[in-house]
């Protein structure tokens, strides 16, 4: 212990007395452990850390699926099919049910739309999860005459309610009374953003009971949790659960045929899409600090040759090799530890900007933090760099010829051959680690910029989203619901700086929409299981102008069509091209089954395809009904302005509240963000591998600098010679310059190399581009060659600046 202080106290008095090395050292080693330890703390939260669910290795998502839109489409089930499943299964200790409402609070402060899910009895037993405050559901709960019950998030008990103690409190909730039972923990939250009606996490919990009615072959529109029975794997449960399915859609051949069932895991689940980005990302960090132990190691080199008359009196004196490397490594870790030090700050920087510019919904129910587990992981990196960068130069600093290290005023040793090479190695291995971050990077950035000059088939810009959902227990008829929505728009539309509103039930960017089944008249009636299909939106008469969707044959709703149900329909091309393929679609009838009673609807009126989901995806088969033809009391303005949409929303908001006081309003969003927010994801992965991949490029770049600096000034004494000898400026220049392209070019080839295989990782999250994209494997090389010659012309320059007489007295 005593040699190990006495190690350290001389490590740290050498390293001060380099000031300019150290600085460098510790600078590079901070970004690559800084950047890697954020990273780490990102996948920590979404991949690593557990779930707050007890044991949540056992908890699987069961959802229905179309085999006709491939194995692994996630549907959401029919309640039906879900009760058969858990009644006929012996691989799940429990299954729970569940469907995500917006619900209206109406007392303690301003009515609000809360986003609710709506769930069975045994949902947080399922879930393994119990409440910090009072209790969850008992199984009779949510039967008709039971008194209501509401159980609350951490976050609104502590927004709305302040902290206090809520347990019995009374509130309103859809005009109707409800008792708070209990407050869920903080951490609690199990959202499935693509298959949710609501744009938020719940706040609020009610019970619910699944009626005979419920359990009708109709529909498909809930979603469902399982937990495992110990033991039990997912390939078991699956097996058996596809065994039922079968069994099912030979009972109930209309409904069933040709659906499945599909279980996810809930880790994969929640991570699902972000699982193989974050993974790319912690390789790329990865990359980045090997680059930066390449570069320190580098340093190293360079400073063990400065010392080899040192090394050789201590070895003169008696010290063993294994002593000088421990001596020498012993340093190397000091730096580490420094470097880890200072890239602990950056990184507790970069997690918040990382938080700052992540998608809303990417970490699910967890939080990125700075923790325990995080602090072991940039200790552990900083040691294990600090053996990675310094064991090589310690070896090698060690290789030392006592008769010349220890002549006086002779020849200065420059380092053997071997160093030189090991010296260019690492120049090499930085280049083509760098050659791969930048392909990687290029080939997102061109991915992305073809993402934003995706046409949405909708102009965006000026445009105002607005949702508001109608009180059911106010508007209890069919017309008194429709009666407020077209009040509504009329009044908007007077507005000053308004100049178009509509309304939809499913706004593009804002979440799933309906889908049915379909009928053509004139058309065979198709199998079990093969009938075509559409989505299903309804419209007033203004929103194709008020988005500027342009009608490319037939008409629009009248005014009358919007206000009185008259059986016609509106579809976009994809309908066309999908069920009406070389037909002329007006005029035509279809029957859309969405209701108790279908009548078959007139097409009037083909309009151009428009992204729902996302830019990505192909434009879905669409049919608009007029509102009366299908009446939803939720509907989303979209109010189309002369200026920035955010201007008009305090008025819009104002507008509905004149119309009805006590009417809770929804979301209220520019359609712009919305946009913004179906490439947030493209964005965050493209954003964070450009910045490790110009990091990557400083170091290699300042790497290739400091290799052919430390050359130049090693050789002076030849470049004196051969200057002597008759050489000019332009052969010195080019002898310095050969070496460093040579170095350049075996780093940019074996870089290519890796790339060509690392790039096709990415193929998932590229959009129109290619993971061999022929532009970005030209650009990448040209751009990095370019910048190793100016690294290299440096030194080059000073090279031939050297005066032939002090040159040759320079040892």
């Amino acid at each position: 212990m005593e040699t190990l202080i006495s190690d350290i106290r001389y490590g740290v008095r050498s390293l001060l007395g380099r000031p300019a090395f150290t600085l460098i050292s510790v600078v590079t080693l901070a970004l690559g452990i800084g950047a890697s330890t954020a990273i780490f703390s990102v996948v920590h939260a979404v991949l690593l850390r557990s779930l707050p669910y007890g044991n949540a290795d056992q908890l699987v998502m069961v959802w229905e699926n179309n085999q006709r839109r491939g194995p692994q489409q996630q549907n959401v089930i029919n309640l039906g099919n879900f009760c058969d499943w858990k009644e006929q299964n012996h691989v799940f200790d429990d299954m729970a049910a569940f469907i995500d409402r917006d619900a209206k609070l109406t007392s303690d402060g301003e009515p609000a739309e809360i986003s609710t899910q709506i769930v069975t009895p045994n949902f947080f037993s399922v879930l393994g999860v119990n409440p910090i405050m009072g209790r969850t559901f008992a199984p009779d709960e949510g039967k008709p005459g039971q008194p209501g019950v509401v159980v609350l998030s951490y976050g609104l008990w502590q927004r709305r309610f302040g902290g206090q103690n809520v347990i019995g409190r009374r509130l309103t909730v859809n005009n109707a009374d409800a008792t708070v039972i209990g407050v869920l923990p903080s951490d609690f939250t199990l959202h499935i953003a693509k298959r949710s009606a609501t744009t938020k996490p719940p706040e609020m919990w009610r019970p619910w009971q699944i009626t005979d009615n419920l359990r009708q072959r109709q529909g498909r529109f809930a979603s469902a949790v399982g937990r495992l029975k110990p033991g039990v794997t997912l390939q078991q449960a699956q097996a058996e659960m596809t065994t039922i399915a079968t069994r099912l859609s030979q009972q109930y051949p209309e409904f069933d045929t040709n659906w499945g069932v599909l279980l996810v895991p809930l880790r994969a689940q929640v991570s699902g899409e972000i699982r193989k980005p974050l993974f790319i990302l912690l390789g790329a960090v990865g990359f980045v600090l090997l680059i930066a132990c390449t570069n320190v190691a580098n340093l190293l080199l360079a400073r063990g040759v400065s010392r080899q008359k040192e090394i050789g009196v201590r070895v003169a004196l008696g010290a063993g090799r294994g002593r000088i490397v421990r001596q020498l490594l012993t340093e190397s870790l000091v730096l580490a530890t420094a470097g880890g030090a200072l890239g602990l700050i950056l990184a507790w920087q970069g997690t918040a900007m990382l938080v700052a510019i992540s998608p809303a919904e990417l970490f699910g129910p967890s939080s990125v933090q700075m923790n325990a587990v995080v602090l072991l992981f940039t200790i552990g990196v900083s040691l294990l760099t600090g053996i990675i960068f310094g064991l090589l130069p310690a070896f090698e600093a060690t290789r030392v010829d006592l008769n010349e290290s220890l002549k006086e005023g002779g020849k200065n040793i420059g380092g053997s051959s071997r160093s030189h090479r090991l010296r260019g190695a690492f120049v090499v291995t930085e280049i083509a680690l760098a050659v791969v971050l930048l392909v990687g990077a290029g080939l997102l950035i061109r991915s992305f910029n073809r993402l934003q000059t995706v046409d949405p088939g909708f102009d965006a810009t000026n445009v105002l989203a607005m949702t508001v959902s109608a009180a059911p227990w106010k508007y209890d008829t069919d017309r008194k619901t429709i009666d407020f929505f077209k009040q509504a728009v009329s009044q908007l539309r007077t507005l000053p700086g308004v100049e178009a509103v509509g309304a939809i039930s499913f706004l593009p960017f804002n979440g799933p929409y309906s889908g049915t089944s379909i009928d053509i008249e004139g058309h065979p009636k198709l199998p079990p299981g093969q009938t075509l299909s559409t989505g299903v939106c309804v419209t007033d008469a203004n929103y194709f102008t008020a988005m500027k969707i342009p009608l490319k044959q037939g008409r629009l709703f009248t005014e009358q069509e919007a206000t009185e149900e008259r059986h016609v329909v509106v579809v976009n091309e994809a309908f066309v091209r999908k069920n009406l393929p070389g037909e002329n679609p007006i005029g035509k009838h279809v029957t859309i089954d969405m209701k108790d009673k279908n009548l078959p609807s007139e097409i009037i009126g083909v309009v151009a395809d428009s992204k729902h989901a996302t830019l990505e995806s192909e434009p879905e088969p669409m049919a608009y009904w007029p509102h009366p033809e299908l009446v939803y009391p939720f509907m989303t303005f979209v109010i189309r302005t002369s200026g920035p949409a955010e201007n008009i929303a305090g008025a819009a908001r104002n507008v509905i509240h004149t119309i009805d006081p006590q009417q809770p309003i929804g979301d209220v969003t520019p359609m712009q963000r919305l946009l913004g927010k179906s490439i947030a994801r493209s964005r965050f992965n493209t954003v964070l591998l450009s910045i490790f991949a110009f990091v990557a490029l400083a170091l290699a770049a300042v790497g290739t600098y400091g290799v052919m600096a430390y050359a130049v000034t090693q050789r002076t004494h030849e470049f004196g010679i051969r200057m002597a000898l008759g050489a000019g400026a332009r052969d010195i220049l080019q002898l310095v310059l050969r070496r460093g392209m040579v170095l350049a070019t075996i780093g940019v080839a074996v870089g290519l190399a890796a790339a060509f295989g690392l790039t096709r990782l990415l193929a998932s999250l590229l959009f129109e581009v290619k993971p061999t994209d022929a532009f970005t494997f030209s650009a990448v090389p040209l751009s990095l060659i370019a910048i190793a010659l100016l690294a290299s012309y440096i030194p080059a320059r000073r090279a031939t600046k050297v005066n032939p007489l002090v040159a040759l007295r320079y040892e």
